[in-house]
């Protein structure tokens, strides 16, 4: 949306107010006066000069959206919209940042500063009633991140809570960043503070407090732990080890983005609280919250797919924390011993007291439960056996050479859900298995199966060595009851998608495809990211490295294809180029700049890879010199564009993968032969327009935000910012009226004018920058132009006919006809539309041709040409070669020439005669 200045700067007043339906009633130069149609005199008076305007009675005056207000009588609102639709211009409401967020955050930066003007005052607490080393709170004042307080509220009795008092302050960072997310107390004497330990102020989800905010990217053991005190005592125990670093949830409740900490091995080592009365459940199992809040924490980190361990707290007290135990121990050896359970958090033994446990298990499956034992990657199965004593011991017998993690049921959203939002009627229920292997280190694998697969051992051998095949089995039959542990609803889609209703950013990583380097080209893909201020200098530079906006139409359709979600089509794209115009540099930099793949031709050898090239995803791919490839290859590639034009669900094989045909593909060449395609794009030439090289700095173009900013703006904002797009499109087309094709093309060229629209609401330019919208509107014409003749079936049919005709091999009664003034030219010819088909069916020459037709039949052909106008007379009757040939249809020449169909004629021709009876 523009803002009043931005409107005035384009619009003057009397343009707008003739645009609004006024009558210029006089001019003098300096003012004019204006009435509304119904009126009989002037109504109001437009200063030229000053660009403002005032009504008869000096009541009512002002700027352009007074005066939209004025003539239309709406508010304020509504008439800004007017003025927009009036001249097509880009309304797009953002929502801005509040008055109280801003000073949330600005009393938060300071209670910060405030907290470390005296640190050093923190050590003496820290130090002696907390046993911290003084070189670990060191390395807290030098990270900002430990603080000092004595703040009191005036306005509350000591010993009442929110008094405050002596604290130590933790200062918490936005992950990977040094910008203030929020600041935590914890009160020296909580009594004076009405019995309140801590306070927290500032953000609370998806931050986290750590010593060090940048160990996290050198870490590959993460302790996660309740309080930033358990932070630094486990930083304390392993401060001699630097790959180990520990991060303070502060609460049970926090929900953490754990794809940060991918390539990590997360422990949890929450407090060991005791068992407490259900509150909703007063007569059921007790509860421990600490507990639960680690069967949190790892589902997280399932999903993600980061290894998630338990610490062993079986010989700690109830009520200890990490904090108390390393006072007492003052090693990092009670943190170093794990839980060796199958499923963490479920104890095989416990002598600790009972209370809800994660999972139940039945009692045949708890007594096999016990034996198995895990370590990162090795499952173990325990075994009783007697020495030579006869004394009872443990051993441990190897199971398989590799850990599953976790099996959790998967339910995957159908196509239709996926790409409309609409309620899922048909929705396919899978299995996926996380798995830790030697070979990947700390990262979890995954491995999506059919129900017939899950007891499959020839499927889990690919993940590594099975060593007992019964025990894993029985293994298997356990995992079973875990089934519901990290369930999950999912998409199998990347980009732009309906999960549950609501758009959602979906990449590789979200999808569980079974067969995923056959279902998508993107099905490990994850969009780049970046800054929001990256985007315009990315989208400026693609403006100048090609002149008229050749490649930034390029850059703005590949970014703008995620739109398809809302449209529900988007157009493929032409770039077409001579030798040495750029045009492969090119595709290298917008591959970079966008993470879109470029398919070389050996990828789109066959029907097959064609078709897993275009599967499973809205972002765009590339294909290069489709004109060197085989006339079969090509049909089928036109055929495939034409499906993914919308969205189209098939699928192949014995076991019926499914495959959603949705990718927009640019097509790029010297010459791209897709004229049946021809509806259906989009282009860019260039040719001659070569300009500066793209600097090798250039960052990329933050795609994951700019799909997260479009899922916030939703279907109903974009369809209307559309309309009005469409509606400048067609304002300033040049086709005819009755021109269907160029209507489609207007379409896609409106589509990509919403996606420059948004682009540039996004990135904080101006919608003019660069003439991009003219420039597009003159491509859009200059395309309309030279496809007038490629985009009509009957156009592609007659031209065969007639090159059959100038070969002499059509062997079906025809004839020419002139005008009897004029024998030298030909004027009409004399065919049955009948014999045409028959002609392009039966020729073996044609028959590849005639399999590739969208018409078929008669009837159709004879339909569309009977539209075009080119069927002059039909149903005449003709005496040809001494046989009486009837049911013809007299064809136009001259029309068919206007379409550009040559025609070649005998030189004697004859002479046009009314039809025989």
């Amino acid at each position: 949306m523009l803002t009043l200045d931005q409107l005035r700067e384009r619009i003057t007043l009397p343009n707008a107010a003739e645009r609004m339906g006024l009558t210029k009633v006089s001019d003098n130069g300096e003012q004019q006066l204006w009435k509304r149609a119904h009126a009989e005199r002037p109504e109001i008076t437009i200063g030229v000069k000053h660009d403002v305007w005032r009504d008869r009675d000096n009541q009512n005056g002002g700027n352009i959206i007074d005066l939209a207000m004025w003539v239309f009588d709406v508010d304020y609102p509504a008439a800004n919209k007017k003025v927009h639709q009036l001249y097509f211009l880009p309304f797009l409401t953002l929502p801005e940042e509040t008055e109280e967020a801003t000073d949330d955050m600005a009393k938060l930066s300071y209670i910060a500063g405030k907290s470390l003007e005296d640190q050093e005052r923190c050590r003496v607490y820290l130090k002696n009633e907390r046993g911290i080393p003084d070189h670990i709170i060191t390395e807290g004042i030098k990270q900002k991140t430990l603080g000092w307080t004595n703040y009191t509220n005036p306005n509350v009795a000591q010993g009442e809570p929110h008094w405050g008092g002596e604290a130590v302050s933790f200062i918490t960072y936005q992950p990977n960043t040094k910008m203030l997310a929020a600041v935590d107390y914890r009160y020296y004497v909580p009594e004076l503070n009405g019995g309140m330990k801590t306070k927290s102020l500032g953000q609370k989800n998806g931050v986290f407090w750590m010593l060090d905010p940048r160990a996290l990217r050198q870490a590959k053991t993460v302790y996660v732990v309740e309080g930033p005190l358990d932070a630094l005592s486990i930083e304390a125990a392993f401060s001699s080890d630097p790959t180990t670093c520990a991060v303070a949830l502060r609460g049970t409740q926090v929900q953490v983005n754990w794809q940060l900490f991918l390539g990590k091995t997360v422990i949890c080592c929450y407090d060991k609280d005791e068992p407490k009365p259900d509150k909703r459940n007063p007569t059921g199992p007790d509860r421990c919250y600490s507990a639960e809040a680690e069967w949190r924490i790892h589902e997280g980190c399932l999903a993600a797919g980061v290894p998630c361990f338990f610490v062993d707290r079986s010989e700690w007290e109830y009520g200890q924390d990490a904090n108390d135990v390393y006072k007492d121990s003052q090693s990092k050896e009670p943190f170093k011993k794990r839980e060796p359970w199958l499923i963490p958090g479920l104890a095989g033994n416990s002598e600790d007291k009972p209370h809800k446990p994660r999972l139940w298990l039945p009692t045949h499956d708890y007594q096999q439960y016990w034996k198995y034992r895990v370590k990162d990657d090795f499952t173990s199965m325990a075994k009783m056996s007697r020495d030579d004593d006869g004394q009872e011991k443990l051993e441990f017998v190897d199971v398989a050479g590799f850990r599953v993690a976790g099996l959790s049921r998967v339910e995957i959203a159908s196509a239709s859900a996926t790409t409309t939002g609409e309620h899922d009627d048909s929705p396919h229920v899978q299995f996926v298995a996380m798995y830790q292997t030697a070979r990947h280190d700390e990262a979890l694998q995954r491995r999506v199966m059919n129900d017939e697969q899950l007891h499959n051992l020839d499927t889990w051998r690919k993940s590594g060595p099975i060593y007992n095949p019964r025990a894993f089995s029985r293994m298997l039959n356990i995992f079973e009851r875990t089934i519901g542990i990290g369930s999950v609803q999912a998409a199998n889609f990347v980009g732009l998608c309906y999960l549950a209703g609501k758009p959602k950013v979906n990449e590789g990583k979200d999808c569980f495809f079974t067969e995923p380097a056959q279902q998508s080209p993107y099905h490990n893909f994850a969009f780049p990211r970046g800054m929001r201020g990256h985007a315009g200098q990315v989208v400026e530079a693609y403006q100048e490295t090609f002149k008229d906006n050749a490649a930034a139409r390029a850059l703005v359709w590949i970014v703008g294809a995620q739109l398809k979600l809302y449209l529900g089509f988007w157009p493929h794209f032409i770039m077409q180029a001579g030798k040495a115009s750029g045009k492969s540099t090119l595709l290298k930099r917008l591959s970079r700049t966008t993470g879109m793949k470029i398919l070389s031709g050996q990828s789109i050898g066959t029907e097959y890879r064609l078709m897993t090239s275009v599967s499973g995803t809205s972002h765009p791919v590339g294909w290069e010199e489709l004109s060197a490839k085989k006339a079969d290859v090509i049909a089928r590639a036109v055929s495939l564009l034409q499906e993914s034009y919308n969205y189209t669900e098939t699928t192949r094989g014995s076991a019926q993968t499914p495959f959603l045909i949705a990718a927009p593909v640019l097509l790029a060449g010297e010459d791209v032969p897709v004229e049946s395609l021809t509806g259906k794009t989009v282009r860019t030439d260039l040719s001659n327009r070569k300009g500066p090289m793209l600097n090798e700095s250039l960052p990329k173009f933050p795609m994951y935000e700019w799909m997260e900013w479009l899922a916030k703006l939703g279907r109903k904002t974009v369809q209307e910012n559309y309309e009005i797009a469409q509606q400048k499109c067609k304002a300033y087309n040049r086709a005819q009226d009755n021109d269907k094709g160029a209507d489609r093309m207007v379409d896609n060229y409106s589509a990509l004018m919403t996606a420059w629209r948004l682009l540039t609401a996004f990135t904080g330019i101006e919608d003019v920058n660069g003439d991009f919208e003219r420039d597009l509107i003159a491509e859009m014409n200059s395309h309309i132009s030279d496809t007038t003749n490629d985009r009509d079936p009957w156009i592609w049919i007659v031209e065969i006919i007639m090159d059959e005709i100038a070969a002499g091999r059509y062997v079906y009664p025809y004839v020419f006809e002139c005008e009897p003034h004029n024998d030298k030219e030909p004027r009409y010819l004399c065919v049955r539309v009948k014999h045409m088909m028959a002609h392009l069916s039966t020729s073996v020459a044609l028959r590849e041709k005639y399999n590739n037709m969208p018409v078929k039949t008669a009837r159709v052909l004879k339909h569309q040409m009977e539209q075009a106008g080119v069927i002059h007379n039909d149903s005449v009757v003709r005496s040809i070669n001494g046989t009486r040939s009837g049911h013809m249809q007299q064809l136009d020449v001259k029309k068919l020439e206007q379409y550009g169909i040559s025609v070649t004629a005998p030189e004697t021709l004859r002479a046009h005669r009314e039809p025989m009876l």
